[in-house]
């Protein structure tokens, strides 16, 4: 080539340095094989060369149509430009850098320039990727590898004829028609035309597979034909996605069956139907403008990628909410869609905000039913709030219905199920129990909150959360005053103090009184209808009698299950029947409760009237008995510890029934005066009745309380039988004594002086009986007061270790003298943290002591 045809050093200096300006390290290497590519290039008389056309070919092998027609009109405007002079050397050049970057040959450039600068090497190198850029007329151009592979996108070009010939048919091929990618897109393949890989592309849209989209295991997973390569195959592929998204969606929703499933998954899968029909009418508009494509204007593969690029995305998101979602719902599905719409993209919670507001209509017109009407219509256990229709009146507000916490939304915080609880039941209550709520009745804003749904709907400020606060604050009021008015519920529970509680004290010795003859019974001899005129008895006699009439017809005697040697004592018990809507408030566990304080008070009662019973007796008989000295001492003996057993059981009745009872029971009533709804009072209820359970050391904790203070009780009933022989012992002896006096006086009279030897040995005889009788019984007491003491101390320790200050409090004021702190010297000990924590180490002593008894 001429010199004047070459480009000059200077300017491909220029143009290597220009090319290489964000690799500088790379500049050597282009020049050093630029320049030597440039000067071994053939010299041709005007034109750009052959070349254009293998640049051409390569363009149609890669599948760039557009930069195919680009690359057309660039040439053109080339040749018509008079300012460049070496236009063919500047063609190659760009062409020769192009090709260099995209198929990466630099590093196969640099190792074989590094091996070998010579020619050889050169033309190797140019026989492979570079033989587009030494194509000359007449050559091997067919055996390229491009053509080689099937790739003849110009064809109808001759490459026999001169680069002027192809060059005007090509530019006759340009101006003929607007668009002659059509052209070149339907000789692209020799197997598949445009059209017909757009069709099969279509039917890939709606699962069914081809020639080139193969869905040989039936999942709509699609295999594409390897007779696509390049772009199209890269289209293809991203295409049929689509197709595969489609089909598992679809299976997805075709498994949930129409009748019978979950509501909010029925409604779920109605509304991804309705937005997949939205796609299957883009393949319908895609068909149609696929018929209506011609030669001059077709479709390209491009084309379809570019317009379904978005609902791609789409049908992605759709097929995550499917699979998700598949096996869940209720609450649990809302959950999940909840979490899937908080997301940053706006396009994609625009996609999803519809499926969660159609899942939601189900779960909503559940909620409204269950706010409105006080019923739940909820087949398939969707709802947060399940109902348990086999539960009786008794449990109709603790146990009928309760919070389901796998279906609670995660958009309802607890606080707010616990309202909607809390309303529903109370609507359920006044409609089911009362017959108070009318059946039409709805609440304001309630629909049109649900209507209107949004993100905000149970926010604090929300429209939904608003109308729930107004409906529980209503309807929470509308059955606290049913149960006051209606139920009079502070009537019955006045009674249950009362009777239950032993807070009327003449009653509760009246029926004592009235009842013992029976109580001291063995239990398998006591009978209820005995029984229940002592009660009669005992109401007409005191100031119960005058109570209300409701309030005695439900008053009653119910006899415990006994066990062996048991006494009437220990299975009697007090029962006050309640019915009707007031029943909620006195569920069996509650009933429950009763029966066990009144047990523990009943106990206490009766040892403190034993006692009092005792030391009236004594009172009575002293005088009578002076003459008897040799009874002195026992009976000095027998005072004491009848009079420190009375101390003791007075202080306890003291603490159980005023501090543990009463002081709670104010309590209460200050609390339902406050109260705003049923759950309040149920709650200021339970709690009363647990603190008395607590401090009548009726709970875990103090259970080895109970046992010490059992064992004292049956030292005092010990003393109590010891008392009564006592006492029968000594009348027997003062009715012999006083018989034998009279007859002493009868024999005076009659002038009968002088006893007998049968008499005087009878006498001793007797005396002698009595004397070890008193024996007896002396040695007797010593022991139950020993024993007594001993337990006394044991529970004034345990006392004084118990963490409740009420308790240590009571250890003080039962040995309010200290005399058994000069038993005992632990109890000397201050009643300090330090103190308790110490104490900790007599608990096995404690509960040694306990298990002894036993």
């Amino acid at each position: 080539m001429a010199s004047s045809k070459k480009i000059s050093d200077e300017s491909l200096q220029k143009l290597c340095k220009a090319g290489t300006a964000k690799q500088p390290g790379s500049y050597a290497r282009w020049y050093a094989y630029v320049s030597q590519e440039l000067a071994n290039a053939p010299q041709h008389d005007g034109g750009c060369g052959d070349f254009d056309y293998s640049i051409e070919q390569h363009l149609v092998k890669e599948n760039r149509q557009d930069d195919l027609l680009r690359f057309a009109e660039l040439k053109r405007r080339l040749y018509e430009t008079s300012i460049v002079e070496k236009k063919d050397e500047l063609l190659r050049f760009f062409a020769m850098m192009c090709y260099f970057r995209v198929n990466g040959v630099q590093k196969k450039i640099t190792a074989e320039r590094t091996r070998s600068e010579s020619e050889t090497d050169v033309k190797q190198l140019g026989s492979g990727d570079f033989a587009f850029l030494r194509h000359t007329p007449g050559g091997d151009s067919e055996k390229s590898p491009g053509f080689q592979q099937g790739f003849s996108p110009l064809r109808h070009i001759e490459p026999n004829h001169s680069h002027i010939s192809r060059r005007e048919s090509l530019a006759e091929s340009i101006s003929s028609n607007i668009s002659s990618r059509s052209a070149v897109c339907r000789n692209l393949e020799s197997r598949y035309s445009q059209h017909d890989l757009i069709r099969e592309v279509i039917f890939a849209f709606n699962g069914i597979g081809g020639s080139v989209f193969k869905d040989d295991c039936g999942d709509g997973t699609f295999r594409i034909s390897q007779k696509l390569e390049g772009s199209l195959r890269q289209h293809a592929s991203h295409l049929a996605e689509i197709g595969t998204l489609n089909f598992k969606i679809r299976k997805i929703i075709d498994s949930v069956p129409h009748i019978g499933a979950p509501y909010c998954l029925t409604a779920l899968v109605s509304a991804i139907r309705d937005q997949l029909h939205e796609f299957s009418r883009l393949i319908t508009n895609l068909e149609a403008q696929l018929r209506q494509s011609s030669r001059e204007s077709p479709m390209s593969l491009l084309q379809i990628r570019i317009i379904t690029h978005q609902p791609k995305c789409h049908l992605q998101w759709l097929a995550t909410v499917a699979n998700e979602c598949k096996d869940k719902k209720g609450g649990a599905l809302l959950s999940t869609l909840h979490m899937l719409v908080q997301h940053g993209d706006p396009k994609v919670r625009e996609w999803l905000t519809p499926l969660l507001t159609a899942a939601s209509a189900p779960f909503y017109s559940i909620l409204s039913e269950w706010l409105e009407r006080g019923t739940l219509k909820d087949p398939h256990m969707e709802f947060f709030i399940s109902a348990d229709n086999e539960t009786i009146v008794n449990n109709f507000w603790q146990r009928k219905y309760s919070l389901r916490e796998s279906m609670r939304p995660s958009f309802i915080s607890q606080a707010q199920a616990n309202m909607v609880l809390t309303t529903g039941k109370s609507v359920a209550f006044l409609t089911q129990c009362c017959g108070k709520v009318p059946k039409d009745f709805k609440i304001p804003g309630l629909q049109e909150a649900i209507e209107n749904c949004s993100d905000k709907l149970w926010e604090v400020d929300g429209a939904l959360q608003v109308c729930i606060e107004v409906a529980h604050r209503d309807f929470s009021k509308e059955a606290l005053v049913v149960m006051m008015q209606d139920g009079k519920l502070a009537l019955h529970l006045q009674a249950m103090r009362r009777y239950m509680l032993l807070g009327s004290g003449d009653f509760i010795k009246s029926l004592m009184e009235c009842a013992a003859e029976e109580l001291n019974k063995k239990a398998g001899n006591l009978m209820t209808h005995t029984l229940t005129p002592k009660l009669e008895t005992a109401i007409r006699s005191t100031n119960a009698q005058y109570e209300d009439e409701d309030v005695l017809n439900r008053l009653d005697v119910k006899l415990l299950y006994m066990c062996n040697e048991e006494y009437g004592w220990d299975i009697f018990s007090l029962q006050y029947c309640i019915d009707g809507p007031i029943a909620m408030i006195f569920p069996p566990e509650v009933k429950v409760k009763y029966l066990s304080l009144f047990n523990a008070l009943w106990r206490a009662k009766r040892m403190e009237w034993l006692l009092s019973n005792m030391w009236r007796s004594q009172a009575i008989s002293a005088r009578e008995l002076r003459k008897m000295t040799e009874i002195g001492p026992l009976i000095r003996e027998l005072s004491v510890l009848i009079s420190e057993m009375n101390q003791f059981m007075r202080q306890m009745q003291y603490y159980l029934l005023f501090e543990c009872v009463e002081c709670q029971w104010s309590l209460l009533q200050a609390a339902i005066n406050q109260a705003a709804s049923l759950d309040d009072i149920i709650q200021a209820h339970s709690k009363f009745l647990d603190n008395i359970l607590k401090s009548c050391f009726l709970d875990e904790e103090s259970q080895h309380l109970t046992l010490i203070l059992r064992h004292i009780y049956n030292y005092i009933l010990d003393v109590c039988k010891l008392e009564a022989e006592f006492d029968k012992l000594i009348n027997t002896e003062f009715q012999r004594r006083k018989d034998l006096e009279k007859r002493y006086e009868q024999l005076e009279e009659a002038s009968m002086y002088g006893i007998t030897k049968d008499d005087e040995e009878k006498e001793k005889y007797a005396l002698k009986r009595f004397s070890n009788a008193i024996t007896k019984i002396q040695v007797t007491l010593v022991l139950n007061a020993d024993g007594y003491r001993e337990k006394v101390k044991t529970f004034l320790l345990a006392l004084a270790s118990h963490p409740n200050e009420d308790l240590q409090f009571l250890s003080l004021r039962l040995d309010f003298n200290e005399y058994y702190k000069t038993l005992d010297k632990r109890l000397s000990a201050p009643h300090t943290l330090s103190y308790r924590r110490r104490s900790s180490l007599m608990a096995p002593y404690v509960n040694m002591t306990v298990s002894a008894e036993f």
